[in-house]
């Protein structure tokens, strides 16, 4: 008993600090959220309740910008994600063909954007796409003749998905190299030999060897397009007239630009749900509980 008990508390010793942090970062932050969101706080920080008062504003649609911050919001993911996946996916593979020093240089230089601080990949889009004549794009088409565009005000979305979208491209493309590469060269010499194209290998071999890192992909990259607002916020602001602005920015902006402290916590809330349901609608969509069962074969 006496050495049980040693051995249980020299566990809780050595797990102390993570349980620690995360409780003081994560599990209390979640719990005054959940709590401020069934208040009125304002800026004079009023703790007084009010029940499902917040809520209700934003299910029966008393909020009028609620309609389009939810279509911004679907716009932006449905869009953002197929890009992020499909786009590094067609990247490792065709650099898995190319030589092996051109292959690690290319990906190494697309790599590039995610080592960058945030500020300065808003501020490479901003400036690349400045309506003025002194915008990169704009510079480009005046040198065909071509007047400068309002791309801010044409095409915000746009700007926006493409920024996110490449920057996820970078991340899942090392992530599918190194389980493209780890694939045993038998498969695919083996269809080379039948004939097979390189696309037709890529296509019934490759791929779907690659179900489990294209679904960790596809769930980390859809649960951070659903919480994104820092890219967005450094981009457009949520403008033009709340054009690209979708809820995470709009809990954002409620809160620490409004100061409805209480309304922006809750609909941080029905983010949170969001992302647990979407979470578990995917693993269920992948075959989760099949691929982490123990194997029948006998060994």
């Amino acid at each position: 008993m006496r050495k049980n008990s040693l051995k249980f508390h020299s566990h809780w010793f050595f797990l102390s600090p993570s349980v620690l942090l995360v409780s003081f970062f994560y599990f209390i932050p979640v719990v005054l959220v959940f709590t401020i969101a069934f208040t009125n706080m304002d800026q004079v920080f009023s703790w007084r309740f009010v029940g499902l008062v917040n809520f209700l504003r934003l299910f029966t649609l008393k909020d009028p910008l609620i309609p389009r911050i939810i279509k911004n919001t679907i716009i932006y993911i449905f869009s953002a994600l197929p890009l992020t996946i499909i786009g590094a996916l067609f990247i490792s593979l065709l650099t898995m063909r190319i030589n092996r020093t051109a292959s690690l240089i290319f990906r190494a230089i697309f790599f590039f954007p995610r080592l960058m601080p945030p500020v300065v990949w808003g501020f490479l889009w901003m400036w690349s796409f400045e309506g003025t004549r002194y915008g990169v794009f704009n510079s480009i088409l005046e040198g065909f003749g071509v007047s400068p565009i309002h791309w801010f005000i044409e095409s915000p979305m746009l700007i926006v998905i493409c920024a996110n979208g490449f920057l996820g491209i970078s991340l899942a493309m090392l992530i599918f190299t190194s389980a493209i590469a780890s694939i045993p060269k038998d498969y695919t010499r083996a269809a080379e030999i039948d004939g097979a194209s390189f696309w037709q290998t890529s296509r019934f071999i490759i791929i779907p060897l690659l179900k489990w890192p294209i679904m960790t992909m596809t769930a980390w990259h859809l649960m951070s397009f659903i919480n994104s607002y820092v890219y967005i916020f450094l981009i457009t602001g949520g403008g033009p007239y709340h054009a690209t602005e979708v809820w995470a920015l709009y809990g954002y902006n409620s809160a620490f630009k409004n100061y409805q402290y209480g309304y922006g916590s809750s609909i941080m809330v029905i983010l949170v749900i969001i992302n647990l349901i979407l979470l578990v609608v995917l693993l269920k969509a992948f075959g989760m509980r099949r691929m982490i069962e123990r194997s029948r074969i006998e060994v």
